[in-house]
């Protein structure tokens, strides 16, 4: 049985069988929805004698239909809500009408946009109407004391509605959509343009809505969007004939345009970017109703888009942080300091390890136990780095690369580094006291070294990487393939002079590649039985 199903906002047209498909926020789900109030399986639809049933999944939040709980499978019809949590779900009739989801939306990509530019018209304030950009707070108590109950609540419901739909988006292409979709579906228009900043502050179309598309192909107003964002006022121009950016007669007929309405999208102080609408003379014009609706529904907007990209920053930095140190990255940044990866010097231990004799033990090996045992492997080493505060550079092969220090400063890196390296070879140890019969033994070395390096995003657009480099990170690497044996943790002397010498044995002096002096390294003396004690900083 084929139907559509309205999912958080989104149109999912999905093929029905008994077996059904799931709904939820894990890989596991058919259909994904990214809420935290979602289970990872929240709920099951399928078919029982040719109709359509839905039923909870045993969820944490639990599961309505039309405001019941679910108890136990029951019929859904089209047009029935389903809550999954605060996520909603809706049967959508053929032909029937469904939320807005963003139809003729145009994804437009920055580097290449060829249905919008911008140009640098003027606009003349007596043509326009300008309003300070205010809090949601704000609107709705000026909304409760200046129109009848009756708008004020239906503007509560918009509001409401909006809301939940954008805190359901999964991602910003998804949050995007919605946000337009609502808007042009309460606000008539004949295009519809969200405009954000990049890096550089330089205003971006993202998105386009047109109610014909191609029809209309004029630049917008920089000049308006620029101002609405720069200045923080929405823009609402009542009549182009009364506006200098178009010269009289001959302009208004070639651009069709009459009115324009630009909101600014501020979250926290910090300006996002613009919605930016526009119409034409027989539309009628916009009025101040659209403006204050839009100004309310872009402060929606910009927390779900600043929302989203603290989302995609916390994903990036947990590939190489522990959550706590993750949470206190976001705290830095929220807080207007310096960004968190921005490039500088600093003081760090890096450590390296490596498998030895992986390669060797991996060519009788079927792949997929072989990648089975590197990752298991790799989870229970990155934990010990990650339980004391380190960052996850790079895997290589069969080695790890971590540091300590960075991208929080960190006083104790040196021991830090030391207590996750006893750790890390006391777990691979325990790792072979529990391996199946037939898994090879495996034997760790780790070459350690502190020191000023640089550290912060090095790579493209397209790919950033958070890594450090410098002649401290050179010396780490050597001293783990060139001096360390398996089983042995070896530090380099800056190391061993922040922790002190009591659980350290001097070694020979080295001469390794790429250092130009003699380098007099010292082990870590540990064992398994024993809790090797590294003493504070010296």
């Amino acid at each position: 049985m084929k139907l559509t199903l309205q999912v958080d906002g989104a149109l999912h047209p999905v093929t029905l069988t008994e077996e059904g498909i799931t709904v939820g926020r894990g890989d596991q789900a058919t259909i994904r929805i990214q809420a935290n109030a979602v289970s990872r399986v929240h709920a099951r639809i399928f078919l029982k004698g040719g109709q359509p049933y839905v039923m909870d999944m045993k969820s944490l939040n639990g599961t309505t239909l039309n405001g019941a709980a679910l108890t136990e499978p029951m019929p859904l019809h089209p047009g029935d809500t389903v809550l999954l949590g605060e996520a909603m779900v809706m049967w959508v009739p053929e032909g029937g009408a469904a939320a807005p989801t963003g139809l003729n939306l145009d994804l437009a990509p920055k580097a290449a946009i060829s249905k919008i530019s911008l140009e640098d018209r003027a606009f003349d304030a007596s043509g326009s109407i300008l309003v300070p950009h205010a809090s949601l707070e704000a609107m709705l108590a000026q909304a409760s004391g200046q129109h009848p109950a009756g708008e004020a609540v239906t503007l509560f419901q918009r509001l409401a509605s909006m809301a939940g739909t954008l805190l359901r988006a999964a991602g910003l292409t998804e949050l995007l959509e919605s946000v337009m979709g609502l808007v042009t579906a309460q606000i008539p228009c004949q295009r519809g343009f969200i405009l954000l900043a990049d890096a550089g502050g330089e205003l971006v179309p993202e998105l386009i809505w047109e109610e014909q598309p191609g029809v209309h192909t004029n630049p917008i107003s920089r000049t308006i969007a620029r101002t609405a964002m720069d200045n923080r006022v929405a823009i609402l121009t009542t009549d182009a004939r009364m506006d200098p950016r178009f010269s009289a007669g001959e302009s208004i007929k070639i651009h069709g345009i009459t009115s324009a309405l630009c909101a600014p999208l501020i979250v926290e102080e910090q300006a996002l970017g613009v919605i930016y609408l526009e119409t034409s003379l027989n539309k009628g014009g916009f009025k101040r109703e659209d403006e204050h609706l839009l100004s309310a529904m872009a402060n929606f907007a910009a927390v779900g888009i600043q929302r989203e990209r603290e989302a995609k920053f916390r994903q990036r930095l947990e590939r190489y942080h522990s959550p706590a140190v993750v949470d206190q990255i976001l705290k830095s940044s929220q807080s207007k300091e310096a960004p968190a990866l921005q490039a500088q010097r600093c003081q760090i231990s890096v450590l390296f390890a490596d498998i030895s004799g992986f390669t060797r033990m991996s060519e009788g090996m079927e792949p997929l136990v072989l990648a089975g045992i590197l990752n298991r492997t790799f989870e229970a080493m990155t934990d010990q780095i990650f339980s004391r505060g380190g960052t996850l550079d790079k895997y290589i092969g069969d080695a790890i690369m971590a540091f300590f220090g960075a991208p929080n400063p960190d006083p104790d890196h040196a021991r830090h580094a030391l207590e996750a390296a006893v750790a890390m070879q006391k777990t691979l140890y325990a790792l072979n006291s529990a391996r199946p019969e037939g898994y090879p033994e495996l034997r760790m070395r780790i070459g350690i070294n502190s020191g000023e390096a640089f550290a912060g995003d090095i790579g493209c657009e397209k790919r950033m990487d958070y890594t450090v480099m410098g002649s401290t990170v050179n010396l780490a690497s050597r001293l783990e393939s060139g001096v360390a044996k398996p089983g042995q943790i070896v530090v380099g002397p800056r190391t061993a002079e922040l922790v002190g010498k009591e659980s350290l044995r001097q070694l020979a002096a080295f001469s390794l590649k790429g250092i130009e002096q003699d380098v007099k390294p010292y082990e870590v003396v540990w064992s398994q039985d024993s809790d090797t004690a590294i003493h504070g900083m010296g």
